[in-house]
Parts: structure tokens; sequence; C-alpha cells
């Protein structure tokens, strides 16, 4: 009875001591972990457990020698310990043995094929090897056993848009940013991503003012638009017209905090440049027009509530126009005018909906319902007749 009272108290202060041991691992007190971890060894009754939580402290220190002492131990008192070979495996890439971190991996996945991180460890050197499809074959099980892993949903991004999908990756880095708002890595291929977008849209849209055999490439710095016209030799283009069409395009874009553009040209396979200069998109743009007339003949009079808007808004258009904000101007002209055509289709339908109730009554007053009378003469000689 004392011996197993004994064993019983043993297991007790074992328990504790583990308990205490990842209290002060969460807390940062590392020393204090190790030194509780190490006092539970001797009493514990899966000292396998101990080993596994002491050596992920050591390996979040970076004390690798030690980490890998404690998770050889582990293996020796467990073979089939599915946790311990993923671990030492990490450790032995940080130690620089490749080879031997991929033989744990594959032991640990045989062991738990489902294992999230050790996936996502393997999927990483697939990767860095050029391996796209196995690297996002560990990836698609990564983030199916473990949503909430940002970092698989970054690289898994990386690999499908190696794969050329895009499409794929910008989702991907939309959930690892989901998951993990600090993932600036994710910000950046995102943003890289839609300027790319951007880029290509806006070639699509300067690419019919080129005569043919002419390509353009676009790049935005700041304030500024590149533009890179390739020219093959023989090819003809008119430098003095060119820049006059593609400002009046950009006009109609109105790009966001674009105010000039750079035309740089190149013939054929010359590094030198025959034509660079740079132009204000908006310099000879004209003023937009405020509509103060219709404004205050057509909104004011019609729609109140819009015209007092649509006056604050047309008194926005030249002062705007005056201080090189072209694009404000335009948008404030742009909406004087929607005010001015939505009162307009408002007023109508009121108008509409007034004559037809004029209408309406009209008829009823001059052609009553001849049911609804017979209906009402029938009641009136029923309830006069005697019970």
């Amino acid at each position: 009875m004392s011996r197993f009272l004994h064993s019983w108290a043993q297991q007790q202060q074992g328990r504790y001591r583990l308990r205490r041991g990842l209290n002060f691992a969460q807390k940062g007190n590392y020393h204090g972990a190790i030194q509780s971890l190490t006092a539970a060894l001797s009493c514990h009754a899966q000292p396998t457990q101990i080993l596994l939580q002491r050596g992920l402290i050591y390996l979040q220190q970076a004390l690798y020698d030690e980490a890998r002492a404690d998770f050889d131990q582990a293996i020796a008192l467990d073979p089939d310990q599915a946790a311990a070979y993923g671990h030492r495996g990490l450790v032995r890439y940080q130690l620089g043995d490749e080879a031997g971190a991929l033989s744990d991996w594959a032991t640990s996945l045989r062991l738990n094929p489902n294992d999230a991180t050790v996936r996502y460890n393997r999927g990483l050197v697939m990767a860095q090897h050029g391996q796209h499809q196995a690297a996002l074959e560990d990836f698609n099980i990564a983030v199916a056993q473990n949503p909430l892993l940002a970092e698989a949903y970054l690289h898994r991004g990386k690999v499908r848009e190696r794969l050329g999908d895009k499409v794929g990756a910008i989702q991907d880095w939309e959930i690892a940013l989901c998951n993990d708002l600090r993932l600036s890595e994710a910000q950046q291929l995102l943003v890289q991503t839609q300027n790319q977008a951007d880029s290509l849209n806006l070639q699509d849209q300067l690419q019919d003012l080129l005569p043919a055999g002419l390509t353009i490439t676009t790049e935005q710095e700041g304030t500024r638009l590149t533009l890179t016209l390739h020219r093959p030799v023989g090819t003809p283009v008119n430098y003095f017209q060119l820049p006059n069409a593609l400002r009046d395009r950009l006009v109609e874009l109105q790009l966001p905090e674009v105010r000039r553009f750079r035309l740089i040209a190149q013939a054929g396979d010359s590094s030198l440049s025959e034509w660079d200069q740079t132009y204000g998109i908006y310099d000879k743009a004209p003023c937009p027009s405020p509509h103060w007339r219709d404004a205050v003949a057509t909104t004011l009079l019609l729609f109140p509530p819009f015209g007092v808007l649509a006056l604050v808004l047309a008194a926005q258009v030249k002062p705007a126009y005056h201080r090189g904000d072209y694009p404000i101007a335009a948008r404030a002209s742009k909406a004087v005018r929607k005010l001015c055509l939505s009162s307009g289709a408002i007023m109508g339908v009121m108008l509409f909906g007034l004559a037809s109730y004029g209408v309406y009554t009209y008829v009823e007053g001059e052609y009553p319902n001849p049911a609804a009378k017979t209906a009402m003469t029938k009641s009136s000689a029923t309830s006069e007749k005697p019970l």
C-alpha cells in the first residue's frame, strides 16, 4: 500500500512540475521552464512527453544540439513518436543537414500523414528546390489540417504564382492576411500583383494609339508615369503628335496620383533612347464645366436636396482646376451633371404619379363602377326586408 501511495505521489509531482514548466515557458521564463521539466523527468509517468516539451524550448532558444539530444532520446524511448521525428527534422535542417531533415519528416508523415507543421516545413524545402508540384501538395494538406496556418497560405500563393495560377495566388495571400495581418510580405505581394495587373491594363488602353508593330510598357513612380516605346527599325513615329494622343487618353483615364508622364522611345535592339521627354498630363486640359445653369435652373428648382449638393460641388470645380488638381475638378463636374439628371428623373416620376392619380380620380367620379353600384343596391334591398 505504501509503495502504491509513493508511486502515486511521484506521478502527481511529475504532473505538477510539467504544468509548472509549461507555465514558465508561456511567460518567457525558459530557464525556469527547463529546470522544472528536468526535475519532472525523474518522476513523470511519460518521460517522452517531457523530452518533447523541453526539446521545443531548446529549439525556441536556437540551442539545437540540446534540442536534438532530447528528440533523439524521445525517439529511443518511443520509435513511433511522430512528433519527435518532425521536431528533430527541423533541428537537422537548422544545422544544415537537409537530407537528414527530409528523412525525419518522411518518417513523421508515415506515422502521421496529416501533420500540418511537418507538411508546411517540407513544402518550404520543396519550393526552394523548384519542386513546385510537390510543395503544392504539402501546402494543400497543411492548410486543410490547419486552416489558420497563415504562413502556409503565403508560401502556397508563391508556388501557385510560379505555376501560373495568379488568381489562386491572390486568394491565398488574401487568406494569409485575414489570418495574420502582420504578414507584411503577403501585403507586399498583393500590392505588387495589383500594380502589375493595372500596368497590363493600362498598356492595353494605350496600345491602340500606336502604329502597327510598336509596343509600349508602363511603370508608375510616384506621381510620374514612365511610358517606354519600342519601335522596330524602319517603322516611322511622329514624336510631336503621339505625346498629345497619349496625354488625351491619360486625361480620360484619370489615373490616381499620376500628374506627369515620361515618354522614352527606343529603336530595334539599341539601348540608347531616341526620344526622352516628360509632359504634364493636365497642362493643356481645359477646365471642366461647373454646370452652374443646370445646378440652379434645374436641380435646385426641381429637387432642392440635390440642388444644394450640386451647388456645393459646382463651386469646387474651378478652384480645384486652378490649383492643378484636374481629376478632382473633373469628378466634381461629373457629379453635378449626374445630380441634375437624377433630379430631373425624380421630378418626372413624381409628376407622372400625380397625373396618374388625377386621371384615376376623374374616371372614378365620372364613370363609377357599375358592379359596385349593383352590389350596393342589392345589399340595401336585402337589409330592408323584414325578418
